[in-house]
């Protein structure tokens, strides 16, 4: 194979590697509702533990 065309098929891989990563965005938006009932979680059971204290 010649190096002009292995460049050629390589550079095209690179370019749909690159769109491809570039694509949509797919996150999930329970995720990011999930850390915030825990940081809440976290502040009622110091709350609590002031409150036996």
């Amino acid at each position: 194979m010649s190096k002009k065309v292995l460049f050629s098929i390589l550079s095209g891989v690179l370019a749909l590697n690159v769109l491809a990563a570039c694509g949509g965005d797919t996150e999930d938006p329970a995720n990011e509702e999930e850390p915030a009932l825990e940081e809440d979680a976290d502040a009622a059971d110091e709350a609590e533990e002031e409150e036996e204290a």
